[in-house]
């Protein structure tokens, strides 16, 4: 008989053996009036189901064994107790419940934009994708954004404006084909990951009461990189202390329309790629030379030493008045007092070559450092007169005015009136 036959039989008749002399208790129990009496055979059979059951062996048949001596047979005995062993521990695992595990499918973003044949190459997100939620949340965070020097930009005319400045756009993700189909051609065809999102989920992260339904990030564009055109207006804007991001980007917007040289921001300005700020320069960020996030040195030595400084007042105050308002010292107020005030339009800017214009905001107003600045580099304070006792202008206004100015009388160097016919169309 198999082994396995042989040591079941052998529990089971040693415990049925001992249920024989429990007959004598039949009596007591006999009143309870049980559903059913099995005999010893019946008992016994189910008992040996419940042993195979409970251990969970698989009845196979019995084969022959034939034993040489005694060795063999105690090595066979060994080998069949192991493979015993093994086809429990199988047996368990096979019958363990299985966990049910979710998988989260990713999209593979490739790196070719535009294929062969012209068509763009590019991956589907579902919603709450977390590779969509992976990339937005690093260009949201201010601190791994500086850490990585990226921008996001959102809507068509941003990022074209940044293709046609070179810059590297790392990933675009639109909603609908026919946004990207209009910039199609300033796409590279290689290095941008491109990824269809669901409108409702752009929506969620834009920052944008209505999201285009387009955005793009792009590697910050390093400063040293940006050439200046040759037909450059010789004017560097100094932007001190402009916190508000409307201001600043109608400032970066003026200066891109008169052709600045280039811009400067102190310390004290609003992140230069604030979400409002590049909404409201419309793109100017890609047409300038802008150093961010700098201090009076360091601005000194980016200067020319003959540079003329001219510093925008709003208003026509008194240096005692001027200094009681902002309530600086009794050096300052000699500082403020040594500067000529004139109207903008009594100056030859057409003479002052190259220029500086320092434009300041309207919270804090001009620093002490721009006042000091201003008597090392030959500095006037401009002011813009007002009628019906209006106070002052805002940032970009003032800006306007003065900076058309400067670009109206460097366009217009001689007297010769018949030169200016050319220039009306």
């Amino acid at each position: 008989m198999d082994l396995v036959y042989r040591k079941v039989f052998t529990k089971l008749t040693t415990d049925v053996f001992k249920r024989g002399f429990q007959i004598r208790f039949y009596p007591r129990w006999q009143h309870r009036t049980p559903r059913r009496v099995y005999s010893a055979d019946e008992y016994a059979e189910i008992e040996l189901q419940e042993v195979i059951k409970s251990k969970q062996i698989e009845i196979e048949k019995p084969t022959k064994f034939s034993f040489s001596n005694r060795e063999d047979s105690k090595k066979d005995h060994s080998e069949d107790t192991l493979n015993l062993n093994s086809q429990n521990k199988q047996k368990k695992k096979i019958n363990r419940p299985k966990q049910v595990i979710k998988e989260t499918t990713t999209t593979d973003m490739l790196s070719t934009s535009i294929d062969a044949e012209g068509n763009f190459i590019y991956s589907k997100a579902k919603n709450n994708d977390p590779q969509v939620s992976s990339i937005l949340t690093t260009v949201k965070s201010h601190k791994h954004k500086k850490k990585e020097g990226l921008s996001l930009l959102e809507g068509k005319r941003m990022i074209v404006e940044a293709l046609k400045a070179n810059c590297s756009l790392k990933y675009l993700l639109f909603s609908r084909t026919k946004d990207v189909e209009c910039i199609k051609k300033y796409l590279p065809k290689f290095g941008v990951k491109i990824l269809k999102v669901p409108y409702r989920e752009m929506q969620m992260w834009s920052d944008l009461v209505t999201t285009p339904g387009i955005m793009g990030i792009i590697k910050l564009p390093k400063v040293d990189e940006y050439n200046s055109p040759s037909n450059s207006l010789p004017l560097t804007i100094i932007c001190d202390n402009i916190r508000e991001p409307g201001n600043l980007g109608a400032t970066l917007r003026i200066a891109a329309g008169v052709g600045a040289e280039k811009v400067i921001l102190t310390k004290g300005c609003v992140d230069l790629w604030e979400t409002k700020v590049l909404r409201s320069s419309m793109g100017a960020h890609f047409k300038l030379q802008i150093h961010s996030k700098m201090d009076w040195p360091s601005i000194t030595k980016i200067l020319d030493s003959s540079s003329h400084l001219l510093i925008a007042d709003n208003h026509i105050v008194t240096e005692a008045e001027h200094f009681g308002k902002v309530n600086k010292a009794d050096e300052l107020k000699e500082i403020i007092q040594s500067i000529p005030l004139l109207p903008y339009y009594n100056l030859d800017f057409s003479k002052m070559n190259p220029l500086v214009l320092v434009i300041g905001g309207e919270t804090e107003g001009i620093s002490e450092e721009s006042f000091k600045a201003a008597v090392k580099y030959k500095g006037v304070r401009l002011n813009i007169p007002l009628k019906n006792d209006v106070e002052s202008l805002n940032t970009g206004s003032a800006l306007s005015v003065i900076a058309f100015e400067i670009l109206k009388q460097f366009e217009c160097k001689t007297d010769d009136f018949s030169k200016l016919e050319k220039l009306v169309v």
